[in-house]
């Protein structure tokens, strides 16, 4: 099921006390086939939330602590246009690749040791890419380290009352620390939109193109659901499949935030059908806010492993028994792929590429990574350690870069 919230067998409990026993048993029979398709659905943590007024249009366990997996990197984004506004670096400042960033597993770009862009080209690869090499390299030359800038991460994720949420790195990757919630990630997904709307452009990169590679955005939202103006998403095994959707119709905008897909389809659809839900339902009269909602139940402390239902090679099959006669009382129940075509375009018309490339570091750089001054060259290092071994990427100078390694399979 991919409701906010699950059916409730309450009443038919109550009737097998009773005369209507035999129906009561084949209603629960029926109630379970019912839910059966979305079983996962129900238990993951779900919330949308209308941009403006910060009102909650529909949620499900939103306090339930998740694995972030790469949603971290929204708050790694956030970090450093806050240190951005505190004028202690530019989007032109220098982030250098490190051995410690390098060795970080995929996704990742592999930028050989000494490599250097800018803070902009950084938050370009993080958005589309989500490369956790970039991530570390970003923490590192943002923070003076990695374990500073989390530190700074942890700070602001406090400042703005994400109670639930606590960080150990930059990128995502599973640490059994690094926890967050729904209702969290939509808090910063509504600071960032708001506190820094001059970069919004960045989350909605369709696609980079490095050298004749074209890197295309995880977020398939971005070309499939009408309106839709960024996030991001987020997987790891313990995870599961995470995202986090802004989109906009008629003048309205609803941020979605959909945890723990054992699919990435299945995710899709439910941050579409959520969505579809939410531009259709009007809150005009409710008083519910993202600063004033609270739990309903009792709230999960400890996240979930996704591990088996997503990563297992042999996953359980989910199995549904009725007794005889319950299929008359069942109603027929959309597939995956039904919802799919409902809710989510099939054409993906890619529209928006845009060119990254590397040095060119020429913003505040105040930890000397550049040696003191900044040059044009100071990729130079990658050209000479690479042996004719890396492609070409063209930007205004040519730069020698390694393929990008592939995202692990989903």
């Amino acid at each position: 099921m991919l409701s906010s919230a699950p059916f409730s067998a309450y009443s038919v409990i109550a009737m097998r006390s009773g005369r209507f026993a035999p129906i009561a048993a084949v209603a629960a029979a029926a109630i379970l086939l019912l839910t059966a398709t979305f079983a996962t659905a129900v238990a993951a943590p779900s919330i949308v939330v209308e941009v403006a007024t910060g009102k909650v249009v529909s949620q499900y366990q939103a306090f339930d602590r998740w694995y972030p997996a790469s949603l971290t990197k929204l708050m790694t984004v956030y970090t450093v246009f806050e240190e951005i506004k505190k004028g202690k670096i530019s989007l032109n400042s220098p982030v250098k690749v490190s051995s410690h960033a390098l060795a970080e597993p995929p996704s990742k770009m592999g930028f050989p040791v000494g490599t250097v862009m800018t803070v902009e080209t950084a938050i370009k690869i993080l958005m589309v890419k989500s490369a956790n090499d970039i991530a570390t390299a970003t923490a590192e030359s943002v923070g003076g380290s990695e374990s500073a800038f989390v530190a700074m991460m942890n700070a602001n994720a406090a400042r703005l009352g994400m109670k639930d949420s606590h960080y150990v790195n930059a990128h995502g990757l599973q640490e059994d620390q690094q926890y967050t919630s729904a209702r969290d990630l939509a808090v910063l997904t509504l600071a960032i939109k708001k506190e820094f709307p001059q970069y919004s452009k960045y989350f909605s990169i369709q696609a980079i193109k490095a050298g004749r590679r074209r890197l295309t955005n995880h977020n398939p939202l971005l070309f499939r659901f009408d309106g839709t103006n960024g996030m991001k998403t987020g997987f790891t095994c313990n995870s599961g499949l995470n995202i986090v959707v802004s989109a906009r119709r008629g003048g309205r905008e609803l941020i979605a935030v959909v945890l723990g897909g054992e699919t990435g389809q299945e995710r899709n659809v439910r941050a579409a059908k959520l969505l579809s839900e939410g531009f259709a339902k009007n809150v005009f009269f409710s008083n519910t806010k993202i600063d004033n909602l609270k739990p309903v139940g009792a709230v999960h402390r400890f996240p979930v492993n996704m591990r088996e239902a997503v990563c297992s090679r042999k996953k359980k099959k989910k199995m549904v028994t009725a007794s005889a006669g319950a299929s008359i009382f069942a109603m027929k129940q959309p597939s995956l792929d039904d919802l799919e075509d409902k809710y989510l375009k099939k054409k993906v018309v890619i529209s928006r590429v845009e060119r990254i490339s590397l040095g060119h570091a020429t913003g505040p750089d105040p930890y000397g990574l550049l040696g003191g001054k900044a040059k044009a060259d100071v990729t130079s290092y990658a050209e000479e350690a690479s042996d004719g071994k890396w492609p070409v990427v063209f930007g205004t100078k040519r730069v020698k870069v390694p393929v990008p390694e592939p995202r692990p399979q989903r």
